[in-house]
Formats: structure tokens, C-alpha cells, sequence
């Protein structure tokens, strides 16, 4: 029932909390290089020092540009149920391919380009994955605790203000989507919406069953003629009912909203909007 894919834009919490960790990636490989110097590492300190900072510095630039054409332009949501143990090992490992392939670049530029070839590209991989493993690793792990955390201690303080009596009242709310389609619903009986693509699902609860809508318009569109009642933007790709909550949960993946007369379901919520829904529920 709820569409995992085809986000509209990136979560801008995540992403800038993915740049950081980048940043403190190319610092740590900066200072292990200089300071163990594997590899054979030598040299004068002056000349150590540039190389190492050279290599740290290729990792962040490499590594933000990785992200950004992930986020931005391919669309890789990395939170949410969806984003498993094993999506996060294939998206690592393409991304120390991708920082090894700018180090490979680095030390051509510094040997005058005679370091070309197969050979030392897949050497180069390999020194890159055996540093870049732990504090890969370790950045990974550390993300999912202080997310798990932090949704914990958000989906505790929704919760309490969910179960906290607050006025409603319900409306007639007419959509029309860019077909020029004109849908009626009674805002008490909106569940939440979807984007899929080029389309808006509504969910509703009439006649004592969940029923649906498929609108032709963008979420943007539907959200903007929802916005005289409480159906709000809770994700990139969903609104929701807040008069329809009756559970709010949160791990390392994200917070989830159970809905009344939906208990199958759940919908997720963005960092980026829970302000927005503790402000409705106040």
C-alpha cells in the first residue's frame, strides 16, 4: 500500500548529517596516514603532511559529490524501513570504489600521470577499502545509535501530545488534479496521501472501509489544497491526518505513524517535518 519509491526530494536532515560524517571520514584518513603511514608511506614531513591532507581532502570532496549525486540525482533514500543492512554494505562499497578511483586520480596527478593502469587502480581499491573500512564502520554504526535515539526521544513526545485532547472540526474539502477532476472528501475522513510518480493516492475511511483516490497531481499540489484542515505534510512523499494518529513509534529507521482504522499500516515520518506536526498538535 505505501510506495517506497520515487521521492521528490531529499531529506535535508539526513543529507547534511551524511556530509559531516564524510568530513570526519577524510580527517581521520588524513591523520592515519600521517600518523602509521602504511603502505610505505615515507618521505620528508613537509611532503608527508601535503600528501596525507591530499588524500583526506579527495575522500570529502569524492565522497560529497557521491552523496549528492545519490541524493539529488538518482534519488537513494537512506532511511526508512526500506533501508536495510545490506543496502547500506552495497551503497558503501560503491562509494570506497568511487573515493579509490579519486585517489587513484591524486596520485597520477602527483607522479606526473605515470601511475596509470588496471594494475594500480585495483591496488589502489584495495589500500582505499582497507582503510576506509573501519571508519566506514564505525561512522555507520554511530549514525544508527544516535538515530535510534533521537527518534525514541521525538516519537515519546509526539506520542504524548497525540493522546492530549485537542480541538478538531471536520470540513468539505474539494481536490482537483491537473486533469481537472474535481474530488469531495470530508477532511475527518482522510487517512493520508501518497505520492507515486506523476500520481497522489488518497487513502479514506468511508462506509466503514478504507477506500482510495488516485489523483493525477503532485503531492505539492494536493498538500496545498488540504492546508485549510489537519492534513499535513509528514514526509517528502506523504501527508497525513493528524486527528487520525493513534500511535507514534521510532527506531534507528525512522519515526512511524499508526493511524486509526489502519492498523497494517504505518506511515513514515522525515526529521524535517516532525516541528511542523509537534505545532499542530500543540
Amino acid at each position: 500500500m505505501l510506495n517506497k519509491f520515487n521521492q521528490p526530494f531529499p531529506d535535508k536532515t539526513d543529507f547534511k548529517q551524511s556530509l559531516l560524517t564524510i568530513l570526519w571520514v577524510g580527517v581521520f584518513i588524513a591523520l592515519f596516514l600521517f600518523l602509521i603511514r602504511p603502505f610505505g608511506i615515507e618521505g620528508p614531513w613537509a611532503n608527508l603532511a601535503f600528501v596525507s591532507v591530499g588524500f583526506g581532502a579527495v575522500t570529502v570532496v569524492f565522497g560529497w559529490i557521491f552523496e549528492i549525486l545519490m541524493r539529488f540525482v538518482f534519488r537513494i533514500e537512506t532511511q526508512g524501513p526500506n533501508w536495510t543492512l545490506g543496502k547500506w554494505i552495497f551503497y558503501s562499497i560503491v562509494l570506497v570504489v568511487w573515493i579509490a578511483i579519486g585517489n587513484y586520480l591524486f596520485v597520477n596527478y602527483m607522479s606526473g600521470w605515470k601511475a596509470m593502469g588496471y594494475f594500480n587502480l585495483l591496488r589502489m581499491i584495495g589500500y582505499t577499502s582497507l582503510i576506509g573500512i573501519f571508519p566506514v564502520a564505525l561512522s555507520g554504526v554511530l549514525v544508527q545509535l544516535r538515530a535510534e535515539k533521537e527518534n525514541e526521544k521525538d516519537a515519546q513526545s509526539l506520542e504524548d501530545k497525540v493522546h492530549s485532547p485537542h480541538a478538531s472540526s471536520s470540513l468539505q474539502i474539494s481536490i482537483t488534479d491537473s486533469t481537472g477532476r474535481e474530488f469531495e472528501f470530508s477532511s475527518e475522513q482522510i487517512r493520508y496521501a501518497e505520492a507515486m510518480q506523476n500520481y497522489v493516492t488518497v487513502w479514506f475511511w468511508k462506509d466503514g472501509m478504507l477506500n482510495k483516490e488516485m489523483l493525477r497531481a503532485t503531492i505539492a499540489s494536493v498538500e496545498e489544497q488540504l492546508s485549510n484542515c489537519s492534513v499535513i505534510r509528514c514526509h517528502r512523499s506523504y501527508l497525513v491526518n493528524v486527528d487520525a494518529i493513534e500511535n507514534v513509534s521510532g527506531n534507528a529507521q525512522g519515526l512511524r505513524l499508526k493511524l486509526r482504522d489502519i492498523p497494517q499500516e504505518e506511515v513514515p515520518v522525515s526529521r524535517s517535518f516532525i516541528s511542523e506536526i509537534r505545532a499542530v498538535l500543540d
